[in-house]
């Protein structure tokens, strides 16, 4: 089992939780009927598998959600039955924030979506589903359940709307000295490559 921090990533950004918003973004509002969509291709590993992945942001996560989603997230850890109560939080938001899908399949909804500006200009997109994205994850066992959710981050340098991120497919997650540290199940991050992006436009 390989336990990993986000590298750089503190729990402030991504999670969104004090970051503002630049005027560059701050105009952008998807919605179910204009989602905000993003192509990229997904190289695993470990999984040995690589292809095309759709994503499509269809709101983002409130800040009431998040705010509920960070008090749960307090008491989350990675023993046996220490995601359940996380697990349950992200069941329960409705509607969804948008999809991820490969090619011929139904897909997973997302429960989480923020945007943040960073520091150096570029551009943080941070997602979350409630199920393991598992054409990319290795194989599980009876502790899957332990290990439930899928972690997405993509960057976009300033001004682009190409850029690249990685995806966590089988995640626990917990906060370890102020900083959001996720568990992968036995599982390199997955490269997502050639991102691009595309707004659906009214």
């Amino acid at each position: 089992m390989k336990r990993s921090i986000l590298v750089g990533v503190t729990l402030v950004a991504a999670l969104g939780l004090v970051v503002p918003l630049g005027a560059q973004w701050s105009h952008i509002v998807p919605t179910k009927d204009h989602p905000l969509r993003f192509s990229a291709f997904a190289v695993s590993m470990n999984a040995g598998a690589a292809g095309d992945v759709e994503i499509a942001i269809e709101r983002w996560t409130t800040d009431s959600e998040r705010q509920g989603l960070l008090d749960v997230l307090a008491g989350a850890s990675f023993k046996a039955g220490g995601q359940d109560k996380l697990l349950s939080a992200l069941q329960k938001v409705n509607p969804r924030t948008g999809f991820i899908r490969m090619p011929n399949t139904l897909g997973w909804d997302l429960r989480y979506a923020r945007q943040n500006d960073l520091p150096d200009g570029s551009r943080q997109i941070v997602i979350a589903t409630d199920k393991p994205v598992s054409f990319l994850a290795a194989a599980a066992d009876a502790r899957s359940m332990d290990y439930a959710f899928s972690f997405v981050e993509m960057r976009f340098k300033k001004g682009s709307d190409q850029g690249e991120g990685r995806l966590l497919a089988r995640t626990a997650v917990a906060i370890k000295n102020q900083r959001l540290e996720l568990d992968d199940y036995g599982n390199e991050p997955v490269r997502l490559t050639t991102i691009k992006e595309r707004t659906d436009k009214k």
